[in-house]
């Protein structure tokens, strides 16, 4: 059976989906920026997404990885924190010292509210929201945005994502999430494959508008001496399914992206054995070169969705 606890991750509120007999275990740091900490499943020794092993952690390193934090209103960086919509100019904070654009949207440190728990024998999920009637007098928009994180017994886990434009006025946007992918082992120890898609050059890290074919992963490949911090554009008509194995065969995990996020950002950080696999609406500065931007219109509503599925042991 699952269960649900609410408690603390230092002064920031969480919640941990667990169930002991499938060695289950689903934390979410939803007073900041809706985390997802950890991610265990049948009582693996480790998280399959790389989290924060202390509030001090969270505290100092989030501004230079704003670990499985959901991006919005931008994924990526905007250029300068500059833009333009419906002929206003708008002039965002460069907002980590690392960069002089602005960086992940705005939201990847903001408090989300817990709205709603199920629990049931197969599955649990939890809901939380976030809700403003000016998020920022440089993106002055009322929304509101719910997350829904549902994980059943297999340890597959989904992750929705609705946006309803509470205002009168349209609103530019991206949606996106930051997901660092982790088998416990080094990286030259693992296989990715991914299907065939276009890489989006970038020149100082922004698109350049120039667009190239890639097909490095339609077969396993290892991951040795590869160094990622591309971006990749995929056929809408079918789910993105990337997998993440180990070499060895004790552990996978297989991912997918529904067509509502026909873009994918891969990093391999240089200090940790991860992979960053970020599901995006859009690429980086979209608000300003329009690949792949997304208009709200007043009591509209979207939705995304993505979902994993690890595996450790038999």
């Amino acid at each position: 059976m699952f269960e649900i606890k609410k408690e603390t991750f230092g002064n920031y509120d969480s919640v941990t989906i667990i169930n002991v007999k499938h060695g289950i275990e689903l934390q979410v740091i939803n007073g900041f920026g809706a985390i997802i900490n950890k991610y265990v499943v049948n009582h693996s020794p480790f998280s399959f997404i790389q989290g924060y092993s202390s509030p001090q952690e969270l505290t100092e390193q989030n501004p230079y990885f704003s670990r499985s934090a959901k991006l919005f209103p931008f994924p990526n960086r905007l250029a300068n924190g500059e833009y333009q919509f419906d002929d206003q100019h708008y002039q965002l904070p460069a907002n980590f010292p690392w960069s002089e654009h602005a960086v992940h949207g705005l939201l990847y440190n903001q408090p989300f509210d817990l709205i709603d728990t199920t629990v049931n024998s197969n599955q649990a999920s939890v809901t939380l929201r976030f809700k403003t009637d000016a998020l920022h007098p440089q993106f002055p928009h009322a929304f509101v945005l719910d997350i829904t994180y549902q994980i059943d017994q297999s340890g597959q886990l989904r992750c929705s994502t609705s946006i309803e434009n509470l205002g009168s006025q349209s609103f530019p946007y991206g949606d996106a999430w930051h997901p660092y992918f982790t088998l416990n082992t080094p990286r030259e120890h693992c296989l990715l494959t991914m299907p065939n898609c276009v890489e989006l050059e970038h020149i100082n890290d922004l698109p350049s508008g120039n667009k190239s074919p890639f097909n490095r992963f339609n077969s396993a490949s290892s991951l040795e001496n590869v160094a990622l911090n591309h971006c990749f554009e995929f056929d809408l008509q079918s789910p993105i399914e990337l997998s993440l194995e180990g070499k060895d065969g004790k552990c996978a995990l297989y991912y997918q992206q529904d067509t509502s996020y026909p873009f994918i950002q891969l990093y391999t950080p240089d200090n940790e054995p991860s992979l960053a696999i970020e599901p995006m609406t859009c690429p980086a500065n979209a608000f300003n070169n329009r690949i792949g931007l997304l208009t709200l219109n007043p009591h509209q509503k979207n939705q995304f969705e993505w979902q994993c599925q690890a595996r450790y042991g038999v």
